[in-house]
Parts: structure tokens; C-alpha cells; sequence
């Protein structure tokens, strides 16, 4: 009798044992149908696309394969040093070294400017180029549009900061022209002469590079009236709208 009594408890125990590993699995298959139907829609939320770079302009601009078509981009709430200027050469290396051609980049776009360009705050494996950029001395805060890095722009003014302090690239001269500056500058030494005086008032239009077809027109623009006073020269070289055609 007592044989039979205990082969009944043994029964019920393992009964019971399936029960609960059959529960478990109920639960744990239930879990992961969950799982997989949330985590790809979270994962696509915070994916960013990834573009090419090109090649790179200068110091504050390059050139990307976006969708298939080729994009000028121009970093946005930063100012380099022009080419002509001190450190110029430098910060246009140092931006090909950042973002050298065939690296894939991430772009948190601000808006357009006035050639058209993309604007735009650029990042190579989660990390600000823009910013970087400034922190090591190669670019400046452009304060008139550092808005577009609401954000962040704290981190521009003290990584701005911390590089005049150091003395790094642009900032080791004793009397630093600001690249806007710079480029007024170098309008307002060209010639003067014009065939007819220059009238903001009588000018037929405001200029700007979009509106040409080719560079040819615009050039004539350029050589026409004095100082370049469309702002088509961005890099003051006496080519007018150099990426038109």
C-alpha cells in the first residue's frame, strides 16, 4: 500500500513539472514574438542614412554622394580660414584627413545658403567634425548663423574658447582677421573702376549664383560690376560661381 501511495505523489510532482516548463516556453516564445515585432521599427527610428564624401572644397566645404547625385555641402555654424589666409592651407587639410573621400559621413542638415549649397553639421562615426574643426583651431564660430546649432552651441563658443587659450592654428597670430573679414577685405582692395557708377538703387537685380546657367554668365557679372558686389567670388580668387558649368 505504502508503495503504491508514494509512486502516486511521484506522479503528480512530475505532472506538475511539465506543467511549469510548458508555461515557461508559453511565456518565453509569447516574449520574443514581442521582442521582434518592436525592436526593427526602433531600430529604423534611430538610424541615420550615411552619405560619401567626394572630395573636399576647403576648409569648411565638401562634396558628397547623396542619393546617387553629386552635393556640395558647407559646414554649417563654422568659418575657415580662406585659402590665401593664415592657416587656410591647414584647415583644408585637416578637414580631408577628417573626412577623407570614400568615408562615410552622417549629415544633421540646417537649411541652404545662398549658392545653393547644402548646410549642414557633419559626423564621422557619431562625432561633430564641425566641432572638432573649431577645437583644434582650423575654423572659427560663425556667431551670424551659429542658430542653426541651437543645440549645442555652447559646446561651439567654449570649444572656440579653449583653442584661443591654447593658441591652436588660427589663433597662433598675433592679430587674428576673422575669414569674414578677410573676404570683405579682399573685395575692397580689388579695383575700383567701373564703366558707369555703381547705384545699389540702379541695379537691375541681386545676383546670386543659382541664377546663372553657366559660369561664364555669371562671370560677366562679376568683371562687370566692382568689389565683387554679388558676393559671387566666395573664395576670392576672380572666378565668379566656380561650380556652374
Amino acid at each position: 500500500m505504502k508503495s503504491v501511495i508514494l509512486k502516486t505523489i511521484f506522479a503528480i510532482a512530475a505532472l506538475s513539472t511539465l506543467g511549469l516548463v510548458a508555461s515557461k516556453d508559453k511565456i518565453n516564445s509569447s516574449f520574443l514574438t514581442t521582442q521582434s515585432s518592436v525592436t526593427p521599427n526602433l531600430l529604423m527610428a534611430e538610424t541615420k542614412p550615411f552619405y560619401l564624401v567626394e572630395r573636399i572644397t576647403d576648409g569648411d566645404s565638401i562634396w558628397i554622394n547623396k542619393n546617387g547625385k553629386k552635393t556640395e555641402v558647407r559646414l554649417a555654424c563654422i568659418d575657415a580660414p580662406e585659402g590665401k589666409q593664415f592657416w587656410g592651407q591647414q584647415a583644408t587639410n585637416r578637414l580631408a584627413e577628417l573626412s577623407p573621400p570614400g568615408q562615410k559621413i552622417e549629415l544633421r542638415e540646417t537649411g541652404r545658403d545662398r549658392y545653393n549649397r547644402t548646410v549642414a553639421e557633419i559626423f564621422v562615426a557619431g562625432q561633430s567634425v564641425n566641432l572638432q574643426m573649431v577645437q583644434e583651431g582650423n575654423a572659427v564660430v560663425y556667431l551670424q548663423y551659429l542658430n542653426n546649432c541651437a543645440s549645442n552651441k555652447n559646446q561651439y563658443l567654449q570649444a572656440e574658447e579653449y583653442a584661443k587659450i591654447q593658441k591652436f592654428g588660427f589663433w597662433n597670430q598675433q592679430n587674428p582677421v576673422m575669414p569674414w573679414d578677410f573676404r570683405r577685405g579682399k573685395r575692397s582692395n580689388q579695383p575700383t573702376y567701373s564703366p558707369f557708377p555703381v547705384n545699389p538703387s540702379n541695379l537691375p537685380k541681386n545676383y546670386n549664383c543659382p541664377d546663372f546657367t553657366t559660369q561664364a554668365e555669371a562671370q560677366k557679372i562679376f568683371n562687370k560690376y566692382p568689389n565683387d558686389l554679388f558676393d559671387l567670388d566666395r573664395d576670392s580668387d576672380g572666378i565668379a560661381c566656380e561650380n556652374l558649368p
